[in-house]
């Protein structure tokens, strides 16, 4: 991988967006994108993954350490060890035999036949040999954007990277892709599963990947959605966005002609809500710029740096002196903590799963996209019909 990027630009971790917005590759070309607090809170959080597997310890002899110019000065905290330690136990459990030469951690691949861009690192590889069969382990330690492993495109990008590196093609027969994200709420579970021939992975390569990574190198065309709020272009002049704001301008200027929202076809209003996410993406990424332009000295227009709203907290010693004072009056009854309170106490998580449910909260509109299964309903079956009665 000589005098190639560090990361790739056709990487698999960009796949959601390059896929769907070629012209995206061209327009982040030279733009350092600034590392997010969560981003360095996950770099952390494999950091404490690939040492606790390569030298057989677990998580929690790490609270409180640092991790090395990954963590934004943040010590490694329960949190964190709790959702490292469920990948571990995942692969452990999974791979007991992983000690035969058969398992490899962060394994670098790089594949120029495919394309010259195609190349990355895997968190975690297993080959059995026996059953001829590769599994090959991603970790998300985020909990926005919950992911599913389905026919995803990363993974499957990865296992084409994993076959390719150890020369696997002729010698395995399916590919196991596992997504392990414990703080991201899945109906099927933090540790989700999905299998796929090597010959249904050689024809993906063929038909969907090759033709996209060329496509993106040459490419122009732009596409907004949710992938943009990972686009090292949303901070710039991209002609999509700026197209899109126009069509959000023009179905305001439709809403209030026809009188209001309600006015609006169902496709205007999906097309209103989808616009108006994106402008959302762009309002955050501004607001970053802002914050830092403010913090330098300059002026914006409109915007000032202030105190963060914060709630009030007692003293060191109040509660002795509030206690003489108001005697029992000054403290709240006992109240149970919540499910995610008593997690985090010793066995706390068997009694949490089986104690705690979580109630219905009504329906709500979301993305399509949205790892929620969708609600249905036939608006027939909500009403009886009505009988008048006889006079």
């Amino acid at each position: 991988m000589v005098d190639l990027p560090e990361h790739s630009p056709l990487g698999g971790s960009g796949m959601s967006r390059w896929m769907k917005c070629p012209g995206s590759v061209g327009l982040s070309e030279g733009i350092k994108d600034s590392a997010s607090e969560y981003a360095a809170l996950g770099t952390a959080a494999h950091y404490y993954a690939d040492l606790c597997l390569t030298d057989g310890l677990d998580a929690w002899q790490f609270i409180g350490r640092f991790a090395p110019d990954v963590n934004n000065g943040e010590p490694m905290d329960k949190d964190m060890a709790d959702a490292v330690q469920a990948y571990l136990d995942a692969i452990r459990i999974a791979h007991p035999d992983r000690d035969d030469g058969n398992f490899f951690i962060e394994r670098g691949f790089h594949c120029p036949d495919i394309h010259k861009y195609f190349y990355g690192r895997l968190d975690c590889t297993y080959i059995d040999a026996a059953h001829k069969t590769l599994h090959v382990w991603d970790y998300k330690h985020g909990a926005g954007i919950v992911v599913d492993v389905k026919e995803n495109p990363q993974c499957m990008y990865y296992g084409v990277g994993a076959l390719t590196e150890f020369d696997l093609w002729e010698k395995v027969d399916t590919v196991v892709l596992h997504i392990v994200q414990p703080r991201g709420f899945h109906f099927d579970g933090p540790v989700r599963s999905w299998s796929i021939s090597t010959d249904d992975l050689a024809l993906w390569v063929s038909n969907v990947l090759m033709p996209a990574m060329t496509l993106a190198t040459v490419s122009r065309d732009t596409m907004s959605g949710e992938h943009c709020r990972f686009c090292p272009a949303r901070t710039m002049a991209c002609p999509q966005i700026v197209e899109d704001f126009d069509e959000l301008e023009k179905l305001m200027a439709t809403a209030v002609e026809k009188g209001g929202a309600k006015e609006l076809t169902s496709v205007q209003l999906g097309r209103f809500l989808n616009l108006f996410d994106t402008a959302k993406i762009i309002q955050k990424a501004a607001n970053e710029t802002v914050f830092n332009r403010l913090s330098a000295g300059k002026e914006v227009p409109g915007r000032k740096l202030a105190h963060a709203r914060t709630n009030r907290e007692w003293k060191e010693g109040a509660q002795a002196q509030l206690r003489n004072k108001f005697g029992h009056k000054a403290f709240t009854e006992p109240k149970l903590k919540t499910p995610a309170g008593i997690e985090k106490l010793p066995e706390g998580k068997a009694w949490s799963s089986r104690w705690a449910f979580k109630p219905d909260g009504g329906l709500c509109v979301v993305a399509a996209g949205d790892a929620r299964a969708a609600v249905n309903k036939d608006t027939k079956a909500l009403f009886k019909p009505v009988k008048k009665g006889k006079k």
